[in-house]
C-alpha cells in the first residue's frame, strides 16, 4: 500500500468516526430534550391538579337545614315571620312523632290524649300566620321525625322535644314582638310544660 492509498483510509476512518459521534450526539440531545419535556409536562399536570383542589376546598357546603325549635335555638337574628315559622315547625312536628307512636304502638298515653292538643296549637299558630298576613310553610315534619323503636323511647322522644319547644318560647318572648303575638307564646310554652311533666311521670315507669 503507498502512502496516498494509507492518507486516504485514514481519512475515510476519521470522517466515519466523526459521523457516529455526531449522530450519538444528537440521540443524546434528542433524548435529553424528551426527557426535560416529559419532566415539564409532570409538574404542569401537578400544578393543575393542585389548583383543582384548592379551587374545591375553596367550594363551601351548604349549610345544613335546622327545623323547628332546634333551628329556633341556632338563630340568633330572629324576625317575628321566623318566629312564626319555627314554632308552627315544631308545633306539627310534635304532632307527626305522637301521631307515629299512636300508630305505630297502639292507643297510649299520655300521647292519646297531648296529640290533639298539638293539633290545637297548630290552628293557633295558623291564625297568626293569617292575622299578620304571612305565608304558612308547607308542612315538612315528615322528614324530621324521631322513629322510636319502642314506647320508652317514644316518651324520651318526645320529653326532649318539649324541653326544647320550651326553651323556644322562652326565647321568643324575649324579644320584642306584639302584645298578641306575646300572648299565644306564653301560652303554647305554658301547654309544653305541662305535656312535658305528663311524658316524665310515664317515664317513671320505666
Amino acid at each position: 500500500m503507498n502512502r496516498n492509498q494509507k492518507l486516504y483510509g485514514s481519512a475515510t476512518l476519521l470522517s466515519l468516526l466523526l459521523l457516529v459521534g455526531c449522530t450519538a450526539n444528537d440521540d443524546t440531545e434528542t433524548n435529553d430534550s424528551s426527557a426535560v419535556g416529559s419532566s415539564e409536562m409532570v409538574e404542569s399536570n401537578s400544578e393543575q391538579d393542585e389548583s383543582i383542589m384548592e379551587e374545591d376546598e375553596s367550594i363551601e357546603a351548604p349549610s345544613p337545614y335546622i327545623y323547628g325549635a332546634v333551628g329556633a335555638l341556632a338563630d340568633n337574628n330572629l324576625t317575628m315571620e321566623e318566629m312564626f315559622t319555627y314554632a308552627i315547625q315544631d308545633e306539627q312536628l310534635a304532632h307527626g312523632e305522637y301521631t307515629y307512636v299512636l300508630e305505630t304502638f297502639g292507643d297510649q298515653a299520655p300521647f292519646n290524649n297531648i296529640v290533639s292538643a298539638e293539633a290545637q296549637h297548630i290552628s293557633e299558630m295558623t291564625v297568626l300566620f293569617e292575622k299578620y298576613d304571612l305565608v304558612i310553610p308547607a308542612d315538612e315534619s315528615a322528614d324530621h321525625l324521631k322513629q322510636a323503636a319502642d314506647i320508652k323511647e317514644g316518651l324520651e322522644n318526645c320529653a326532649t322535644g318539649e324541653v326544647d319547644n320550651i326553651a323556644m318560647y322562652d326565647k321568643f318572648l324575649d324579644q320584642d314582638i306584639p302584645d298578641d303575638v306575646r300572648a299565644t307564646f306564653t301560652a303554647l310554652r305554658n301547654a309544653s310544660e305541662g305535656h312535658l311533666d305528663a311524658f316524665n311521670k310515664s317515664l317513671e315507669k320505666y
